[in-house]
């Protein structure tokens, strides 16, 4: 019987992003015993209970020499070190094993990228708001891919969904994404702990180990990372946020809460720039030109001020891309 392959990564920069969205369509699809592809096997056992991790350096070598064994492949290629060098390197190389004359399996490609680059897949998922101006360009290259575009291309986590957790908004939540690689929450300590309000921090193993001294003093909480569960629950209690312009945008945008980011990358900037043009975010600037004293005057602390947002987040719309991935599964993948 064939099988369902993932292949996804995870690191200090990246995170559990890459990681989180595959195990989202897993719980959708209610996939079980699937073979995972990566090459940090122990974060990854950790984080896919009940799955099959196979560590693996050179996907496209595994791949030419097991394509047989599987009738799915779901990839979220990583984007590092340079996001659009690596979408055209990785989509090279995966375009023979895609075009193999005896293939017989369908693929699945998530990724969020901001300039279209060519995807050998049959369903492709692109969460960058701006995505649906790709469209021409994703058919023209293979007028048979199937595309959810956009916004609500989103994979929201099932916590999101639920009503019955949240209650009233308590404190400002400060959390940078992946395992904050560039210290962000230590280098602007000083800054946040002086905010008014309570502050919630969510950091990583070493930070904490440097401001936990300051736990529970003048309204200060520094928490590790929490699992999913736990960290929606914060983050809509929140009153706002302070995070890079990562996933917690989209989230932060399902419970109407707006927050002040700060973009590592390039390709954060453009993100940010989509969710400032929507009234939910306001950017500052990279991380390299922001000074504790420019951080200080920009940071908006009351959203009260700022006009309603223009969009608005719709339940209906982010469960129906769920539902198009259920329906692709069924029809495109369960025959094979």
């Amino acid at each position: 019987m064939k099988k369902i392959l993932c292949y996804c990564e995870f690191n200090s920069r990246t995170g559990f992003g890459h990681y989180n969205r595959i195990k989202i369509i897993l719980d959708v699809l209610k996939l079980k015993n699937v073979d995972i592809l990566t090459e940090n096997r122990r974060a990854a056992s950790n984080f896919f209970k009940n799955h099959n991790v196979i560590k693996c350096k050179n996907i496209f070598s595994y791949l030419r020499k097991n394509f047989f064994k599987y009738k799915l492949m779901i990839i979220d290629p990583p984007y590092y070190p340079n996001q659009e060098k690596q979408q055209v390197i990785f989509s090279r190389k995966f375009k023979p094993i895609y075009e193999l004359k005896d293939k017989n399996f369908k693929v699945i490609w998530l990724t969020d990228e901001e300039k279209p680059s060519n995807k050998f897949c049959d369903l492709l998922i692109n969460d960058y708001p701006n995505s649906p101006k790709f469209k021409k360009f994703y058919k023209k290259k293979n007028n048979k891919i199937k595309l959810i575009l956009g916004t609500y291309a989103f994979l929201f986590s099932k916590e999101i969904f639920q009503s019955n957790f949240r209650s009233k908004k308590k404190h400002i939540f400060i959390t940078f994404g992946g395992d904050d690689p560039k210290n962000l929450s230590l280098k602007f300590f000083n800054v946040f702990k002086n905010l008014e309000g309570k502050k919630l921090f969510i950091v990583n193993s070493k930070t904490y180990k440097a401001l936990k001294k300051f736990n529970y003093k003048k309204d200060l909480v520094i928490e590790k990372k929490k699992p999913m569960k736990n960290y929606i629950t914060r983050l809509a209690n929140s009153i706002y946020y302070i995070a890079n312009p990562s996933n917690i945008m989209f989230e932060a945008m399902a419970f109407n809460i707006k927050g002040n980011v700060i973009p590592t990358q390039r390709r954060q900037i453009k993100m940010g720039l989509a969710f400032k043009k929507m009234k939910f975010v306001n950017l500052l600037p990279d991380y390299k030109k922001l000074s504790k004293k420019m951080l200080k005057d920009k940071l908006i602390t009351n959203f009260d001020d700022i006009k309603k947002p223009d969009f608005k987040f719709k339940k209906k719309l982010a469960l129906k891309t769920q539902k198009m991935i259920k329906n692709f599964f069924n029809k495109e993948v369960i025959s094979i």
